[in-house]
């Protein structure tokens, strides 16, 4: 995944966890914040899946400036992901991601492929990426318009 942002703004946007990131991933549940400090983010997430609610709680170890590491546990699935940032020319940043799975309590034996996940995983990046990418802009014109009002 490609991000047209610099990594600091990149990694920022990324481990800032808030209750809206779902919307961010066309995601539609309820995010809550357990606990957030310098180096560690809990938090839940909450889905009506149609014959119930997925369940899932992440542990983040934040790693700055450029990765960051989420273990997940659900009634679904559990997850362990690393993230990690590349700096690329032209206020470009790539994110790789390193992960395993394995099915949860509910899921009734029925592990969907790692295929069929990861394309998941990555069409919710993609979604975020129009986000940080949007956001970016707005703080490179606020920065311009400070820039060239200050040197007035």
């Amino acid at each position: 995944m490609i991000f047209r942002a610099p990594l600091p703004f990149v990694y920022k946007w990324c481990t800032d966890y808030t209750p809206q990131d779902l919307k961010y991933g066309g995601e539609k549940g309820e995010r809550r914040i357990i606990k957030r400090d310098s180096k560690r983010v809990i938090f839940e997430n909450l889905y009506d899946v149609g014959r119930g609610w997925s369940w899932e709680r992440h542990t983040v170890t934040l790693k700055p400036p450029d990765a960051w590491h989420s273990e997940g546990w659900g009634n679904y699935s559990v997850s362990f992901i690393d993230y990690k940032l590349s700096e690329l020319s032209n206020d470009r940043t790539k994110l790789d991601m390193r992960w395993k799975s394995k099915s949860g309590m509910l899921s009734e034996g029925k592990k969907p492929s790692r295929h069929l996940i990861e394309d998941y995983v990555k069409v919710l990046w993609r979604h975020g990426a129009k986000f940080v990418e949007r956001d970016f802009k707005r703080f490179a014109r606020l920065k311009n318009k400070q820039l060239c009002s200050a040197s007035r």
